[in-house]
């Protein structure tokens, strides 16, 4: 399936803003970035607190620091009111919107909106249940034959929920901690009317039973429990809207059920479906395990629950298929989960039961984890998922499943001549999975379109736009730019009226004979069952695809916008390609978030922003934005500094991203000053706002980021390795796990789908090559990945026989049920690319290519004489310095792109130390610079070239990152540019005089004999402060200290955390926010007395934590969130020195700085 390079207004509009025509303007660009580099925000309006004068002031403070431009959610996270609440769509709202996208225009600011009310992800109170998400459900009623059957068949379940007759109840998000009380009550809400439920027929089949299943055999058995009050009854019922609670205990130990039965008995599976809904952060599927006894007394683990990687959220029902296991007693026990420390930290509680729908045993066998495989749940293929190999005689023969939906009437009865045998007669249809927008404001809520619906997604996105449009006019399409899916958090859904038609066209079969296996019937096979799903998910897919986020995107094209897509978002959240999704959308998203110091974050969440990067290069797409900086709980507000967010930007820069997006700036209705920190998301997001106490400088932050966007966004990345990570879905970028051949360090990688490599690669010159205009030297397929479909196999033998490398494991088979007859080909077509003898290892030539396996990358690499891209010698480490940040798991971090007349290099250390390493890249004739993100400096460099590379010592600050540009061309073969020497001329260890501003709680002015934290201080005013203090002192220059060639530097020491330098009432070296805090000051010294200030800006919790100390006669504080207790740790803060006078003179030598 091929899908066509977005055109039109919104390509090109990305491209012109962000195109160089010359190296001229490549660094003037560089210097002063354009709009389409600088940072975006999300920007909250929270329940409803809105007000034209607050939109006013926090659009021109984004303008004034360097932000690009706002993303616009309308949600409700239960923020107090603090004032009549601006609603969704009324007038006042519609008046706000259209103030918001004025101001947009007049302060040339970006605006874009959410596709729905909350965050996700298209739905509104507009949607009717009928074109809302869809689930496959079915009755059975068995039947003996022969006979004539009239009957009613029961209609299967019509409830909202995910799976039968699982019933969703919404949770809240987690609501606001504490904070300031509403100070505006609304009048009460009706009562909300009962949802809507949907239900309509698609097919009736039925099938003969396996002769060896034994009907309610379970009735034999003694059921016990660790919980003597539990209903044994409700277990196996049927009806999963019926519950059944185990009780555990306190201590968290072991909760049990034990079948006992009056002989052995044979079983081949079981289902374990829990209620709903699932405790908020605990797993919908416990822990645990199903065990077998012959004597009641010695155990033997049959499965583990829920038997997948820790990462991947089970669904709450899972069948579990298995060898046959013959037994008197069966067990199943369910453990409690150990408590996170974000959990404790929320003040949670382990569950003291277990909520049972259902708990099923089965003679004959079932389709292994089939609830996951038909998409009620997200599916992971692991080596335990496959169905195992079951008897001919316990598979539905396909030729026996007998369509009866003709037979069927409107009313659900029907006549049938059953024939011999014990048969079930399935009735299948869809209701409603019930999800709903979130966390949205009451009038914005309503139910999820279904996604696989083109007709229902061009509906919604014609409506939706209209009212938006509608809105914001006249600044659609004009200030008003594009609109935003965030992160996929509608759930699955399974079903949408077309499925079958769609599946026929796709597959190139009918599915109806298939349709048992839905419901966890083995058809033909455990292999063509597993194969039938397998095409089952691919079509759900690639509707997902084309009929949302490309008929979406197609849609806001053809009016002028674009969209921003997180599509699909981490933790694989729904069935689909995430490359696949992102390729549709102008702007692929990934996102990252912020964790504790010495804490990683999360694998799931460099997967993503990978997955974005790499749909970017091989979709086209100029330009890939993050969700960046999220938080949580455990990541306290208001307690990140640009520095220690920049360790978490430069990784994800060296990823691929060249656009930050700020979570979250949310909207402060308030402007008289009183009301900070303010309005938050709760616990998720920066807070980044102009209430934050370095509002102001946050300047020369943003400033850092345009610059390393800017030039991110310039050419095309330069990547080696293509690899290719599946095909099918879900498929996403693994963060469950490591590929292997692991690609070397020196290397950089994309990942590779199924449609680009199907649809849009070549090779040329020997070299993959993409409509996008992106080449790679190689195509890796991971070492597990040892059955993939006739089509894919296909186009690999061409591309080899066309001259493309490949590293791939033998094939041993296809996925999909499409290919069961084309096994001959199949087989040929591996004999032709990896040679008719199978090996561990080796490599194969054909056409003019080759194929590798059982082999590292590093020995294709050398073989094929692909030389590193960068590599870094042991660092030499000079000093330390002390400062909490999280934990990186690379020292250094690079990135490659070129442009017609460039290579530009990004180098970022990861470390909090001061480092001297010798770097290598892979150009040679052009003469390297180095360009400075934090100031916009440039400057040569000294190198030297060997074998065919550029060696450069850089000399890098802690988490200091640079550019190393090669755009002038020479013959030279090195070269030594003046460097610096230093000699320290004076401290300044004090007195010092403190000035703090007025009406926040510390003196007007505190005299300091030494440097010291304000948390030190004995005052609690100086203890508690929060925001910008002026140090002063006078010092002394000698006029010996200004020899030709040398200046003097003022070198601050450590400062917690922003700091601003005057001399002799002068301004002098911008925002300082990170190390080595330091400023020349030789254009304003003067021999004899100088003065200097010191302007500090410390952060946000402290004085927090003082506004929550008993004894506080005064609150100098406002928010709705209470992220701090009285007994909080406070922040160190202030200048904490030494402060040292240097004279640096330039010298000779090889090494050079990065800031």
């Amino acid at each position: 399936m091929a899908f066509a390079l977005l055109c039109g207004a919104t390509s090109l509009m990305a491209q012109q803003a962000i195109t160089s025509s010359s190296s001229t303007s490549l660094e003037d660009n560089f210097k002063t970035p354009p709009d389409s580099a600088k940072p975006r925000v999300w920007w909250h309006w929270m329940s409803g607190n809105v007000t034209q004068a607050g939109i006013t002031a926090d659009l021109e403070w984004m303008h004034r620091v360097g932000i690009g431009g706002m993303q616009m959610f309308d949600g409700d996270l239960g923020v107090p009111h603090y004032m009549k609440p601006v609603i969704w769509m009324t007038p006042e709202w519609k008046a706000a919107m259209q103030h918001a996208a004025g101001e947009a225009d007049r302060l040339h600011l970006e605006m874009s909106m959410a596709a729905s009310g909350g965050w996700s992800e298209t739905a509104g109170p507009w949607v009717k249940p009928s074109e809302a998400m869809k689930k496959a459900v079915w009755s059975e009623t068995e039947v003996h034959g022969p006979q004539a059957f009239s009957g009613k068949l029961a209609e299967p379940p019509r409830v909202n929920g995910p799976f039968q007759g699982l019933v969703t109840t919404e949770q809240p998000m987690a609501p606001h901690l504490g904070g300031a009380p509403a100070t505006y009550t609304p009048p009460p809400a009706p009562e909300a009317a009962p949802d809507p439920t949907y239900y309509a027929d698609s097919v009736v089949l039925a099938y003969r039973l396996p002769a060896r299943e034994a009907p309610a055999f379970e009735k034999q058995a003694k059921i016990t429990s660790s919980d003597p009050a539990l209903n044994p009854a409700a277990l196996s019922d049927g009806d999963y809207s019926t519950t059944a609670d185990l009780g555990s205990d306190a201590d968290g130990s072991d909760a049990w059920i034990q079948w006992e039965f009056p002989q052995n008995f044979t079983l081949r599976s079981f289902t374990l479906g829990m209620g709903l809904p699932p405790i908020r952060g605990f797993p919908a599927l416990p822990n645990g395990r199903f065990s077998s006894s012959t004597d009641g007394e010695h155990w033997t683990d049959v499965v583990a629950l829920p038997d997948t990687p820790t990462w991947i959220r089970p669904f709450s029902v899972r069948t579990f298929s298995f060898a046959p296991i013959t037994a008197r007693y069966f067990r199943v026990t369910l453990q409690q989960p150990k408590l996170t420390e974000d959990q404790v930290r929320r003040g949670m509680s382990v569950p003291k039961l277990f909520r049972i729908a259902e708990l099923r045993l089965y003679s004959s066998p079932r389709v292994n984890f089939f609830e996951d495989k038909a998409s009620f749940g997200t599916f992971v293929a692991t080596a335990n998922t496959a169905t195992p190999m079951v008897a001919k005689e316990d598979a539905i023969p396909v030729q026996d499943v007998v369509d009866l939906t003709s037979k069927m009437r409107a009313d659900g009865t029907l006549d049938w001549q059953v024939p011999a045998g014990n048969w079930v007669i399935l009735r299948m249809g869809y209701s409603l999975t019930g999800k709903k927008n979130h966390p949205a404001t009451p009038e914005a809520t309503g139910y999820e379109v279904d996604k696989l619906s083109r007709s229902h997604v061009a509906d919604y996105v014609k409506t939706y736009t209209g009212m938006i449009s509608g809105a914001v006019s006249p600044y659609y399409s004009k200030s008003f730019r594009y609109f935003l899916m965030d992160s996929w958090e509608a759930g699955q859904e399974n079903w949408t009226e077309s499925i079958l038609t769609e599946f026929r066209n796709r597959r190139g079969y009918d599915p109806i004979p298939w349709l048992p296996v839905l419901c966890g019937r083995i058809v033909e096979s455990s292999e063509a069952s597993d194969g039938f799903l397998w095409d089952y998910r691919l079509t759900l897919s690639e509707l997902l695809a084309e009929n949302h986020y490309k008929l979406a995107n197609d849609f806001l094209a053809k009016q002028g916008l674009g969209l921003y897509a997180e599509a699909m978002g981490i933790y694989m959240p729904t069935t689909g390609d995430g490359l696949l999704n992102k390729g549709q959308v102008s702007i692929p998203m990934g996102e990252f978030w912020t964790p504790m110091p010495d804490q990683l974050d999360l694998p799931t969440r460099e997967a993503d922003v990978r997955e974005a990067s790499s749909a970017g290069h091989i979709y086209g797409k100029p330009i890939i934005a993050t969700e960046s900086f999220t938080s949580n709980p455990t990541t306290l507000g208001w307690a990140q500094t640009p520095f220690y967010l920049k360790q978490l930007a430069d990784q994800n820069f060296a990823r691929g991203v060249n656009r930050i997006v700020f979570h979250t700036s949310d909207h402060q209705p308030f402007v008289d000053g009183k009301h900070k920190p303010g309005i938050t998301l709760g616990y998720y997001g920066q807070h980044y706002t102009r209430n934050i106490t370095w509002a102001e400088q946050a300047v020369a932050w943003n400033g850092y980021l345009a610059r390393c966007s800017y030039l991110l966004q310039q050419g095309k990345p330069v990547v080696d390795v293509a690899y290719f990570y599946g095909e099918g879905a879900p498929v996403t970028v693994p963060f469950w796990k490591h590929f292997s051949p692991a690609v070397p360090v020196s290397a950089s990688y994309d990942y590779l789908n199924s449609d680009v490599l199907l649809h849009q690669t070549s090779v040329s010159g020997g070299k993959l090559t993409l409509k996008s205009g992106m080449t790679y030297r190689v195509l890796v397929v991971p070492d597990e990945m040892t059955a993939l479909s006739l089509p894919v196999v296909r186009q690999l033998t061409m591309l080899v026989k066309a001259g493309a490398v490949v590293v791939a494991p033998r094939m041993a088979g296809s996925p999909s049920l499409s290919d069961l007859h084309e096994s001959a080909e199949l087989h040929s077509l591996v004999n032709t690319l990896w040679g008719a003898e199978a090996s561990a290892s080796g490599s194969h030539s054909y056409g003019k290519g080759k194929v590798y396996w059982g082999t590292s990358l590093e020995r294709v690499f050398t073989e094929q004489g692909i030389q590193p891209d960068f590599t870094s010698a042991a660092p030499k480490i000079l000093s330390s310095y002390s400062y909490p940040v999280p934990n990186a798991t690379d020292e250094l971090v690079w990135a490659h792109r070129r442009t017609p007349e460039a290579n530009l290099y990004f180098v970022a250390n990861q470390m909090v130390r001061t480092e001297e390493v010798e770097t290598s890249y892979r150009v040679a004739g052009k003469a390297p610079e180095l360009w400075y993100p934090d100031t916009g400096k440039t400057e040569p460099v000294s190198y030297r070239v060997r074998d065919g590379h550029t060696l450069i010592t850089l000399r890098l600050s802690p988490e200091g990152s640079v550019f190393v540009i090669f755009r002038s061309s020479t013959n030279e073969p090195a070269r030594t540019v003046p460097a610096t020497t230093e000699t320290e001329l004076a401290t300044l260890p004090g007195p010092w005089k403190v000035a703090f501003p007025p009406d926040l709680g510390a003196p007007p002015v505190l005299e300091l004999p030494s440097l010291t934290s304000w948390t030190s201080s004995a005052d609690p005013g100086v203890k508690y402060f929060s925001g910008t203090a002026t140090y002063s002192q006078d010092f002394n220059v000698d006029r010996d200290w200004f020899p030709a060639g040398s200046s003097v530097v003022l070198d601050l020491g450590r400062v917690r955390e922003i700091a601003e330098v005057s001399v002799n009432g002068t301004p002098v070296g911008g925002v300082l926010w990170k190390p080595p805090f330091r400023v020349n000051l030789s254009p304003l010294l003067k021999a004899g007395v100088n003065h200097l200030e010191v302007k500090v800006t410390n952060l946000w919790p402290n004085r927090l934590i003082g506004d929550q100390q008993p004894d506080a006669t005064a609150h100098y504080t406002f928010t709705d969130y209470q992220a701090y207790e009285k007994d909080s740790p406070l922040t160190e803060s202030g200048l904490l020195g030494p402060v040292r006078l240097i004279g640096e003179r330039t010298t000779t030598r090889q090494t050079v700085s990065g800031n």
